[in-house]
């Protein structure tokens, strides 16, 4: 009789771990993280792309695939030089992502003429299985962005959470 309570028992173990490791590749139950294309600049006033000192303007992270199963989300937004030039920034801070997507902002204001380089970071915590997209790109991967002039680099914090960092560079001109 405890022979065949154990057998029950293993067997009920071999199932259990089966039909998970099939759920874990089931797409439903997939987090990704948003892929990006670009970092586009267009100032408020005249949608131009050409950046004037002290105009306010807005960069976009432009989403070329939409992330799913993820939650809690934090962006940040770094501008270097930071020489004398003083910058202004408004964005969000945090989102719950599977409820906002749109492209994540910000705002600035520069007040000196140069180049300048914006970096782009987020943190996506995730509610599903990392590991097909772990499996497919690996624990980091890195891609041009559209136009060539910048970087995209994707990483996955274990079965936690997706990073993003994505990195341009512009000018700011008289």
């Amino acid at each position: 009789m405890k022979k065949t309570i154990l057998w029950i028992g293993v067997a009920t173990l071999c199932f259990a771990f089966a039909s998970c490791s099939d759920e874990a590749n089931d797409e439903k139950y997939r987090s990704e993280p948003p892929t990006f294309s670009d970092l586009t600049f267009k100032t408020v006033d005249t949608g131009s792309e050409t950046i004037h000192v002290g105009e306010k303007f807005v960069v976009t992270a432009e989403q070329k695939k939409l992330g799913r199963l993820l939650n809690t989300t934090t962006y940040s937004w770094a501008v270097t030089p930071n020489s004398n030039s003083q910058v202004s920034q408004k964005y969000v801070q945090s989102v719950i992502y599977d409820q906002e997507t749109q492209n994540p902002t910000d705002t600035l204001v520069i007040t000196e003429a140069g180049d300048y380089e914006i970096t782009f970071t987020a943190r996506y915590n995730v509610s599903g299985n990392t590991t097909v997209w772990s499996s497919k790109y690996g624990y980091t991967y890195s891609e041009s962005l559209a136009d060539g002039s910048g970087t995209a680099t994707y990483t996955t914090g274990g079965l936690f959470y997706f990073g993003v960092t994505a990195t341009k560079s512009f000018s700011v001109v008289e």
